[in-house]
């Protein structure tokens, strides 16, 4: 017997493999529609109740891959069918249903037939190597068994009990997960191992460990988050993150172990056997060379658009002050501007014409009055470029996209 493991499907799921599919007209002429061959064998048979018996346990094995189980009665819609084609009563197969010797005699006559063989030892081990690849692609079970089930029948192999399968597929997934834990082992020569294990505990004089502070949160968009966050990229950096160990392992391999990690705690991966933990750990680092990289992108964008939006509150607040008086001066010059282009156009005194609209000394004063306002101020970016410093501290860093150049400090609580 194998190790002991626990159900690999929900009950609902396990019915979807094991109850009879539901069938509809496509399915009934792709898989119950006998055939000159199919008919000839059946004909063979004496009676109608052993034609109709005969004919269901042929097209279920070519379908399921396996026969009818005790007391399992074939839907009314193969019966008729089946029925119609043979020209007899569908209410015969219930006299085929109770004998089981003529059952059995007829489904070992259909293997032989059909080349449906037994999942032998050497079969489950043929067919567990084939499923390992897809295993480390693909890890939820429930898309494995669908895949080996459709594998058996293409095979000829008579489908099995299904706790069999499911043992199957969990010894596919734990040959596939130590597959993905020996790739992701590759890259730790040297010191590496030991680097990596260091991860989950605090180091010196740091208050926590590397591992839990990869995976606090950094705060609003703020310059010095920015640089935060290359810290950690620049951190993550000093491991082996640039191997082309992704060109071996899918990338849902490596999600799902970068998440395995970020759900668990320093303590729960601590306890992994070396390999896994190593592994999880590395798929972590993998991914937050990425998630990282973005996060920094990111909060840039969030920087830059804060700047920004300061930059309009300025501007509109320098509109406040500014803006009535110029609009008052803007009104008086209109104003006077066409009193001057009336004048000339009737043939009248301009200066007249001007101080009917505006007192001459005011005019003279508004026009003298000294210049306080630069066009600027009403401009956001004007404003926007003032925050150019916060944006200088982290800039070169993330324009490169690489890790900063400031060298990592101790960790304490009060760190970001």
């Amino acid at each position: 017997m194998g190790p002991p493991f626990s159900p690999l499907l929900t009950q609902a799921q396990r019915e979807q493999f094991t109850r009879f599919p539901l069938l509809d007209e496509r399915m009934l002429s792709r898989y119950y529609l006998l055939n000159e061959e199919d008919l000839r064998l059946v004909r063979g048979r004496r009676r109608d109740f052993n034609k109709l018996g005969y004919a269901v346990q042929l097209t279920v094995l070519r379908h399921l891959g396996r026969a009818l189980r005790p007391g399992e009665t074939p839907p009314e819609e193969v019966l008729a069918s089946l029925a119609e084609q043979l020209r007899v009563d569908p209410a015969c197969y219930a006299q085929y249903a109770v004998r089981e010797p003529t059952r059995f005699e007829h489904f070992s006559d259909l293997c032989q037939r059909l080349g449906y063989v037994e999942l032998s030892r050497h079969l489950n081990h043929e067919v567990r190597d084939w499923l390992i690849p897809l295993a480390v692609v693909t890890d939820p079970p429930f898309g494995l068994m669908s895949a080996l089930m459709d594998e058996l029948r293409r095979r000829r192999i008579l489908v099995p009990r299904f706790t069999v399968l499911e043992r199957l597929v969990h010894s596919a997934r734990l040959r596939a997960d130590q597959h993905a834990y020996g790739l992701l082992n590759l890259p730790l020569k040297g010191d590496f191992a030991v680097k990596v294990d260091a991860l989950l505990s605090p180091q010196g004089d740091e208050s926590i460990s590397r591992f839990a502070w990869l995976g606090r949160p950094i705060g609003a968009p703020k310059a010095k988050h920015v640089l935060a966050l290359l810290d950690r990229l620049a951190f993550v950096g000093t491991f082996p993150v640039q191997s082309n160990l992704r060109a071996f392992l899918p990338q849902s391999r490596l999600e799902h172990l970068a998440e395995e990690a970020r759900r668990l705690s320093a303590s729960h991966l601590a306890d992994f056997e070396p390999g896994r933990r190593r592994a999880t750990l590395m798929a972590y680092l993998f991914d937050l060379s990425e998630t990282l990289t973005d996060a920094v992108l990111d909060m840039h964008d969030r920087v830059m658009v804060a700047l920004v939006r300061e930059g309009e509150r300025e501007a509109a607040k320098a509109f406040g002050q500014k803006g009535p008086p110029l609009v008052e001066r803007l009104g008086t010059f209109k104003s006077v501007c066409a009193a001057v282009i009336a004048a000339r156009e009737q043939g009248t005194n301009p200066y007249q014409a001007i101080e009917a609209v505006v007192n001459w000394q005011q005019l003279v004063q508004t026009v003298r009055e000294k210049e306080t306002f630069r066009p600027e101020q009403l401009d956001p970016l004007h404003h926007a470029v003032k925050g150019y410093a916060k944006v200088r501290s982290y800039a070169p860093g993330c324009s490169r996209r690489s890790p900063s150049r400031r060298r990592v400090k101790p960790l304490h609580w009060s760190r970001h």
